[in-house]
């Protein structure tokens, strides 16, 4: 028997000396997020076969070290323009991940005789989006009703998305088990289309291979999910990195974050001090291990980082608002600095 060997697509872009796109629009608004974002070799691997698989990929570690970052920084490089994100809440409810429904609008706009069709009152949402963009709009068009039926953007031609589905360990305990039918199929019925001859988006085998959305989903592992969820998909987990990667990425990462504060940078991405950031993370990492209520994670370097460059100094006590989030942790942060000091 001859098996042919998995050359996966993003290892493949890698190796191929591919660049990150520029622009990415996360729910249809440039971002900036994804940028300088350093792909390790395991995540790589995790995504190919998540992408050779059809599953969803599961990503989890401690908040901050980059798992919703993971999946605009695999956008980019697979040169996938459209990112939806869906964060989850305690309230969240499965089917909020494709459509929302106004129903009191609708009732209101009934009492003043001026309700228009019911599709005036739908508003597909992340996963909904992903689906409906990968087909050809005469595929999808009995669900693009009312206001849905002009304008909107899948009058193009289908198109690859990635969706982010954020802290689904957040989400209440039903939540995961209900997306099964629908992520594994690849769509979705609106419920509200009671007489419409289709009221949902072609099955799976419809999309083509390499439009069918990629699905991520971030866990801060707040709880255990359900095993039926995890069997159907692929799971990644991102460790705190060491030393020597946290730097690179400070490195890498400082320009995007100021650009996601607002800074304008014209010419040369502006880089901390010599040694600076060594000294950064070498304060980070002793805070850490100090074991505070509060670890800070990459997140919170990086802010420490840009702190650091709006201030024009190399002086590591302003970073403090940054990597302190409670005040019972200021004084485990003074050691800290003490210990970075000597």
């Amino acid at each position: 028997m001859t098996v042919t060997k998995i050359f996966g697509e993003l290892s493949s872009a890698l190796k191929n000396g591919a660049k990150p796109a520029a622009a990415l629009n996360e729910n249809g608004r440039k971002t900036a997020r994804g940028a300088g974002y350093l792909l390790e070799d395991e995540a790589v691997a995790a995504v190919d076969v998540a992408i050779e698989l059809g599953r969803p990929l599961l990503v989890s570690g401690e908040p901050g070290v980059g798992k919703t970052e993971l999946g605009y920084a695999v956008a980019r490089m697979l040169q996938i323009p459209d990112l939806y994100l869906h964060s989850v809440k305690s309230t969240s409810d499965a089917g909020e991940l494709f459509y929302t429904y106004d129903a009191l609008q609708r009732l209101r706009d009934s009492q003043l005789s001026k309700a228009g069709d019911v599709g005036d009152y739908i508003e597909f949402q992340a996963m909904g989006r992903a689906i409906l963009s990968a087909h050809p709009r005469s595929a999808v068009a009995p669900l693009l009703r009312g206001k849905h039926a002009e304008g909107w953007d899948g009058n193009a031609a289908p198109r690859r998305s990635v969706v982010v589905i954020d802290e689904i360990d957040k989400a209440p305990k039903d939540f995961p088990n209900d997306l099964l039918h629908e992520i594994e199929t690849m769509s979705f019925r609106v419920k509200e289309y009671p007489g419409n001859p289709t009221p949902e988006t072609p099955s799976l085998d419809k999309i083509e291979r390499s439009l069918r959305p990629l699905v991520v989903i971030t866990s801060n592992e707040e709880r255990q999910l359900p095993d039926a969820f995890l069997r159907r998909c692929v799971f990644h987990e991102i460790p705190f990195p060491d030393e020597k990667r946290l730097e690179a990425i400070v490195n890498a990462g400082l320009a995007n974050r100021l650009q996601r504060m607002g800074v304008k940078i014209d010419g040369e991405p502006p880089k901390l001090g010599d040694g600076t950031a060594a000294r950064l993370v070498d304060l980070t990492l002793k805070f850490r291990d100090a074991q505070p209520d509060k670890k800070p994670g990459i997140a919170e370097m990086m802010d420490a980082a840009a702190l650091l460059v709006g201030a024009g100094s190399s002086d590591l006590a302003v970073v403090r608002p940054a990597l302190v989030k409670l005040k019972r942790d200021g004084a485990l942060f003074q050691d800290a600095m003490r210990m970075a000091a000597s």
